[in-house]
């Protein structure tokens, strides 16, 4: 599995440049407010942050999301393995940056991704929870 995850890696790069012409609404989303009410639920799905770490230190994070930033997300996606077939919420700071993301895990064989609309702008602006986040978990090469 690693071998085609790779393979994806290098597919993805060859197709980062086509990003800019997925036209806003492309990628499948999701409000906050259905998010919380998953979350409050108990629905199995992965929440990933891909925020750089100055917005996670000054914002905060979803309770319970995985970290990953952007700028590792491709040599990282190994890691996220065991959930190639779980519902995938990607967080971004304003939703821009989940369109990438989208790309990325699309091209890697997730199978339902999706972006939390209006990032987590929004998530703070309805004053849902948040975390902590001032220590990072260590970054991968």
């Amino acid at each position: 599995m690693a071998r085609s995850l790779h393979a994806a890696d290098t597919t993805m790069s060859a197709q980062m440049g086509t990003l800019g012409s997925i036209p806003d609404g492309i990628v499948p989303g999701i409000s906050a407010e259905l998010l919380l009410q998953e979350m409050r639920s108990d629905v199995e799905l992965l929440i990933l942050d891909v925020r750089d770490r100055d917005d996670v230190s000054a914002c905060g994070a979803i309770d319970g999301a995985r970290w990953v930033p952007m700028h590792q997300l491709g040599p990282r996606l190994e890691e996220l393995e065991d959930h190639r077939s779980t519902p995938v919420v990607i967080v971004s700071q304003m939703g821009v940056g989940s369109r990438m993301a989208f790309v990325m895990l699309a091209v890697a064989g997730f199978t339902e991704v999706m972006a939390l609309e209006g990032g987590m702008e929004r998530w703070l602006e309805l004053g849902y929870p948040v975390e902590s986040r001032h220590s990072q978990p260590p970054s991968r090469p």
